[in-house]
């Protein structure tokens, strides 16, 4: 076996000094489960209606499948499995998601530790995490395949890095395979294996981990883990390709303005990203001090991010990409902590680690405050989330008036994947994803969302807001040969949760 190169020497254990630092690392992990059990405790108590990226996941996992759409299945599996165990329930989600988020920081801290071979290298690297909205606030809030797709850039890279201490079969193995399920937890994941293969590649102290032939042993585990989902995708191209038109691609015409546009995005959201974690080291580690010895492994993170925005810049300008979205960098700058910390180790003391968990601390109680106080004071706010919608009381009248049928189409899957959870034995679906889901239109109905009405006063059940129906289901009764008759349609409505008079209503007709 062919020896790790020697400048990357192993990792170290924690010296004595370090294991009385405070926080240890069993006290640091153990603040973590606290904060990530809390939320769970909290979004089970605050509301059982569902936002955009959850209703998403109770549509889809009314089967298994080898894909469902423009996102991998990998998320929609393991949800499936959750709900297996849990029930179809806002704690299977929600469990799920902290568990992910909890995995996110570990191997946040277990690649920092490796790199720089400091306890408290590894703790500011985790806890700088909650100075980025997109993770802090974002992914608690509603994400889901970036969740897990950031995950999985901390594993994988993990595993990687394992490699430069142990190249035997079974640690590219592992590589492998963290690379495969990578990709199917979201497929931009594989422009960070892009980048950081060619970063290896142009950082001579990795080059041999690339260049071993068991390399290709693990690219192709891989593509056998991830050839049934490619081939679902060739066979269902509707679907695939189904929110292609979210990257706002432009006619060459206007190819000049798209790409202006694209780079705008880029530049903001990267920005958006790591803007205040950026901010906050620049003022906890202001003052100078002598160059860091160079790091190997500092170099391949700065190769592996320059790498990714230049493949970026290319897709931008060759596919004329109008739209990029902070979401989509999360895979790619997931890892940014790490290699900050890793660049300012030399500048890392007891005092300023304490600067960096204090203002921690405090991100968890906002996002605590913020995500949670937002829905119990909608009203005082004037401002409503899905999550203070009342599905449920919406549901238990709408379970009557479906009668028989088998299937309720809907207009969204915000409206399906909420009805779903609180009326479990029928299927719920959209225009677009009823294929996957049923191939019979002679045994639904078909609901939307009819609006709101802030008033609190029941309007009139025909005012024009109320019929017709949205344009997908529309077309969607038309092929289907179902009758749209305003005569046939019924309403319902109930009181948004947290407030005392807004009301929101739906529309249902059975054909």
């Amino acid at each position: 076996m062919p020896a790790a190169d020697a400048s990357l020497s192993p990792v170290e254990p924690l010296s004595q000094t370090e294991r009385e630092y405070f926080p240890t690392v069993r006290q640091f992990f153990v603040l973590l489960l606290i904060y990530f059990t809390l939320q769970v405790i909290l979004r089970v108590c605050i509301s059982s209606s569902l936002d955009l990226d959850e209703s998403e996941q109770l549509v889809l996992t009314q089967k298994l499948s080898w894909g469902y759409g423009s996102q991998p299945p990998l998320y929609t599996w393991l949800q499936f499995g959750f709900f297996k165990v849990f029930g179809l329930s806002v704690f299977g989600l929600s469990f799920l998601k902290n568990i992910l988020l909890f995995c996110t920081y570990v191997f946040t801290y277990l690649n920092a530790r490796f790199i720089t071979r400091r306890h408290l290298a590894g703790v500011a690297a985790a806890a700088s995490l909650l100075f980025i909205p997109q993770i802090a606030w974002e992914s608690q809030r509603d994400l889901t395949h970036s969740v897990l797709s950031a995950t999985f850039v901390c594993v994988t890279l993990f595993s990687f890095l394992r490699l430069t201490q142990q190249r035997s079969v079974a640690a590219y193995v592992l590589f492998g395979l963290c690379a495969g399920l990578g990709v199917l937890s979201k497929y931009n994941f594989a422009l960070v294996l892009v980048a950081l293969a060619l970063g290896a590649l142009f950082t001579r102290e990795f080059r041999s981990v690339i260049l071993d032939k068991r390399f290709l042993f693990a690219g192709l585990i891989a593509v056998l883990v991830i050839l049934p989902n490619l081939l679902w995708a060739k066979n269902h191209p509707d679907l695939a390709l189904r929110a292609a038109g979210k990257f706002k691609i432009q006619e060459s015409s206007r190819w000049l303005a798209a790409i202006a546009s694209g780079l705008k995005d880029l530049v903001v959201c990267s920005i958006t990203f790591f803007g205040a974690c950026a901010l906050i080291y620049g003022i906890i580690f202001w003052k100078r001090r002598g160059p860091a010895a160079r790091n190997p492994y500092v170099s391949l993170l700065l190769r592996m991010l320059l790498v990714s925005y230049g493949l970026i810049v290319l897709a931008i300008v060759v596919f004329r990409i109008s739209n990029i979205r902070d979401r989509w960098l999360q895979p790619i700058l997931i890892s940014s902590p790490v290699l900050a910390i890793a660049w300012l180790q030399n500048r890392l003391d007891a005092v300023r680690l304490k600067w960096i968990l204090a203002l921690a601390v405090t991100a968890m109680i906002a996002v605590t405050a913020a995500l949670h106080g937002r829905i119990i004071w909608a009203e005082q706010l004037q401002r409503t989330q899905p999550w203070n919608r009342p599905y449920d009381a919406l549901a238990r009248q709408l379970k009557s008036s479906i009668g028989s049928a088998s299937t309720v189409i809907t207009d969204t899957t915000l409206l399906a994947g909420n009805l779903r959870l609180n009326i479990p034995d029928r299927i719920f679906t959209t225009p677009e994803l009823a294929g996957l889901f049923t191939r019979q239109t002679n045994n639904v109905a078909l609901a939307w969302d009819a609006g709101s009405d802030p008033t609190g006063k029941k309007s009139n059940h025909r005012q024009s807001h109320d019929w017709p129906p949205p344009e997908n289901l529309a077309d969607f009764a038309g092929k289907s040969g179902i009758k749209l008759d305003p005569a046939q349609a019924q309403y319902f409505d109930a009181v948004y949760k947290y407030h005392k008079t807004r009301r929101m209503k739906i529309g249902v007709l059975v054909k």
